[in-house]
């Protein structure tokens, strides 16, 4: 028996072994909530179940602890290796498995002035690579010198019953209605068994990486401070082809620990690689930072009690978690769709924002070198519009347009704004307002204080804020002064509180805020004073 022969054979004893007798089912996207951060909670539904024990062909990668199914009673599910289809991503690298099955015309090189040789018939699949040790694998280190590489020959079963076999480089053209879009091949598959489930819906639900959506808004101002905010949506799919699947964008700041590993389930996923994720996450890797990193995430689904997602009603409760339903999709893998998801109006003010920062460390310390080169140490004045959020839904962490008419103004990032919260927008530096910051210690006034061991002097810090307006109309700024120390008192009656930056440091840390009209051409100063621990 010749080495093609065997592998003939041998491909076609493989084919018997792996076709087990379990029916398959697909199982598409039906549902999904999509992230900000390339995940999406996925839902697949098998329609109706063909057997009580069927093969789920599709290729998932869930992310470690988030693959659930329903119904789930009664149910084991099983990881197993079956021949299934898989797309042809590359179909001249293996001609025979591209061809299998197809009727050809084949023209073999020739030599020597001889004219070509035409084979017809039917190509037969050779088989994959099979060892003739009894079926162990191939040593770690080269490999069975018998064994030919994998699409190396091509077989055609001739009119007559004849097999001709050659190899691939003599082939000099093949003529055919076409090539295969997918390949039998060995792959992962799932295999569900549940008594009771032929004939009935199956869902598969889990978290996974290839979907996302982009988030982005605009401001466009009009007359009499009006204003319209739009939200658009942008749809990244590297996932699989999308048929009438369901989308939800969602916002929020959810959970989720083991996003850097991947379920023992997914297709391909080996124990090595398992273990090395999840050492990876318990020692602080991806999967520790990315929960804190993602923007976006979605668990609420109007579904029937016994769904993927959860064996009960939903309690309709979802203050922290929030999406917007984005309709029916269909969208291939690989491309990118745009949406408009919500328009609404709203009332506006113009005006300056001069957020100024706080100058001292964690010891109160003043800091000579503030922050960069081009950084100014007393903070930039920025043109901005303030207004209440109009939508329905929250406005998440996303780029913001701001537009007048047919001009673009700027563009910066809006935080979280909840329905009817303030929401203050920078658009552009401000030019023609200018203001500036000066503090010195007052004389006579370093009581020394000992805190755990260490000593500190007790300043009182007195600052000025200036501001002057050089524009043809009234000018609203809103002056935010950050400090650190005790506050005593302060011109213009400006609000004070607390901030959460800075729990841990000696001094509590406080911003000043002011509002002020300043008349075009007017210049006003406000004095405040404060005392701060300064540790020697």
């Amino acid at each position: 028996m010749n080495m093609v022969s065997k592998l003939l054979l041998s491909g076609l004893a493989g084919s018997a072994l792996l076709g087990a007798a379990e029916p398959t089912a697909k199982a598409p996207v039906t549902r999904a909530a999509l992230f900000k951060n390339g995940y999406a909670l996925i839902i697949r539904e098998v329609a109706s179940a063909p057997a009580d024990a069927f093969l789920l062909d599709e290729s998932v990668t869930p992310v470690h602890g988030t693959l659930w199914f329903a119904p789930g009673d009664g149910l084991t599910v099983t990881g197993v290796k079956r021949l299934g289809d898989v797309p042809n991503r590359n179909p001249f690298a293996d001609l025979a498995a591209t061809y299998e099955g197809m009727k050809v015309t084949v023209t073999l090189k020739s030599g020597d002035g001889l004219p070509p040789r035409i084979v017809t018939g039917t190509v037969l699949q050779v088989g994959e690579r099979v060892p003739e040790q009894g079926g162990f694998p191939a040593p770690r280190y080269g490999s069975w010198p018998q064994a030919a590489p994998e699409s190396a020959c091509f077989a055609v079963l001739q009119e007559n019953g004849k097999v001709i076999t050659f190899r691939n480089d003599q082939i000099a053209s093949i003529e055919s209605e076409g090539i295969s879009a997918t390949l039998r091949k060995e792959k992962r598959m799932l295999l569900v068994d549940r008594k009771g489930a032929a004939g009935n819906p199956f869902y598969i639900t889990y978290l996974s990486p290839g979907l996302t959506w982009a988030p982005a808004y605009r401001i466009a101002l009009g007359k009499e401070s009006k204003l319209q905010l739009d939200q658009s949506a942008t749809v990244i799919n590297e996932l699989e082809d999308l048929k009438d699947a369901e989308l939800s964008f969602v916002s929020g700041f959810p959970n989720l620990e083991y996003i850097g590993v991947t379920s023992p389930l997914a297709s391909g996923m080996t124990l090595q690689a398992f273990l090395q994720q999840l050492n990876a996450n318990e020692n602080g890797g991806t999967g520790a930072v990315m929960p804190r990193a993602m923007a976006q995430a979605a668990m609420n689904f109007k579904m029937e009690a016994d769904s993927a997602v959860s064996p009960l009603p939903g309690t309709g409760l979802s203050e922290d978690i929030h999406f917007a339903p984005g309709g029916k999709v269909t969208l291939a893998k690989g491309d990118v769709l745009y949406k408009t998801l919500a328009t609404a109006r709203a009332d506006y003010e113009r005006l300056v924002e001069w957020e100024i920062p706080d100058r001292r460390d964690q010891w109160g310390r003043f800091q000579q070198n503030y922050g960069s080169r081009n950084e100014n140490p007393d903070g930039d004045l920025w043109d901005a519009v303030r207004f209440r959020n109009p939508l329905k839904a929250p406005i998440t962490t996303a780029p913001v347009e701001i537009v007048d008419g047919e001009k673009l103004l700027g563009q910066s990032t809006i935080k979280w704004v909840n329905p009817g919260e303030e929401a203050l927008v920078k658009i552009t530096k401000a030019m023609t307002v200018s203001g500036s910051r000066n503090e010195y210690e007052l004389p006579g006034s370093r009581e020394l204080v000992s805190i755990g061991g260490y000593n500190y002097r007790r300043p009182e810090v007195e600052g000025t804020i200036k501001l002057r307006n050089f524009r043809t109309h009234d000018a609203k700024v809103v002056a935010k002064l950050q400090f650190s120390g005790e506050f005593i008192s302060a011109q213009g009656e400006p609000k004070n509180r607390l901030l959460e930056a800075g729990v841990y440091n000696i001094n509590p840390r406080h911003e000043l805020t002011w509002e002020i009209t300043l008349k075009p051409g007017e210049e006003l100063s406000y004095h405040y004073r404060y005392s701060v621990l300064v540790r020697n």
